[in-house]
């Protein structure tokens, strides 16, 4: 079951207070002191919830309220706190007479945070935080790995680069081709070597021969880019 709510809400006044609301629920607790909040409103004439009445004393209108910018040594002792007891700003107050609750969290998360992220700390964990041209630095993930670019070899698929040569180049290459077939005597190599006893012996030198001449006379630097 849950709580029942503090009273019934039906015709009640919500909103900003007014100076009169203010001046009738600052009368009556000095007068009676604080019994039960959810009579207060009834005995001093307000129409307005028991906890809203609560919560006006409580942050706006009660005696021993503190205001004011925080000092240092109220902020360090709120960082203390904070890394003991994290975010239960109520017990954190505690330990600040005059101060309330909601004050401590918007100064916590207005300036103290802030002031530990200068500090290279982290506001959760208050522990150092290694940072880089102003930025935090954090550990990598898997989508940032996804990210690394790999070289990958060629597939078998691809078509090698192909060397191109310029006409100068292949038409010397044709005309000292030209020049060397127009310089042989087929015949005479033939006659030379007719008295070989096997055609095969015959014809494996005449091969060899014939490659030497145009290793020997062609410039197989020109194939070579």
């Amino acid at each position: 079951m849950g709580r029942q709510p503090c009273c019934d809400k039906v015709g009640l006044k919500r909103g900003p207070w007014t100076i009169e609301e203010d001046h009738k629920l600052m009368n009556f607790i000095v007068n009676n002191g604080i019994h039960c909040w959810r009579t207060v409103p009834k005995l001093a004439g307000l129409l307005r919830c028991g906890k809203s009445c609560r919560l006006r004393w409580i942050n706006y209108l009660r005696p021993d309220l503190k205001r004011g910018a925080f000092t240092e040594s109220e902020e360090d002792q709120i960082i203390q706190l904070h890394s003991c007891l994290g975010n239960r700003w109520s017990k954190i107050a505690s330990h600040f007479p005059g101060r309330t609750d909601n004050e401590i969290k918007n100064h916590w998360n207005t300036k103290i945070k802030k002031k530990l992220k200068l500090l290279g700390l982290d506001p959760v964990t208050h522990k150092p935080v290694e940072k880089i041209d102003g930025d935090f630095l954090s550990k990598p993930n898997d989508d940032d790995r996804r990210d690394v670019i790999e070289v990958s070899p060629r597939k078998n698929d691809e078509k090698p680069e192909e060397i191109e040569l310029n006409f100068d180049e292949t038409n010397d290459l044709f005309n000292d081709y030209q020049m060397l077939c127009e310089s042989f005597d087929l015949d005479s190599w033939l006659n030379q070597e007719s008295n070989k006893s096997s055609i095969g012996e015959t014809n494996s030198i005449i091969n060899q021969q014939w490659v030497d001449s145009v290793d020997s006379f062609l410039s197989w630097d020109n194939f070579i880019h």
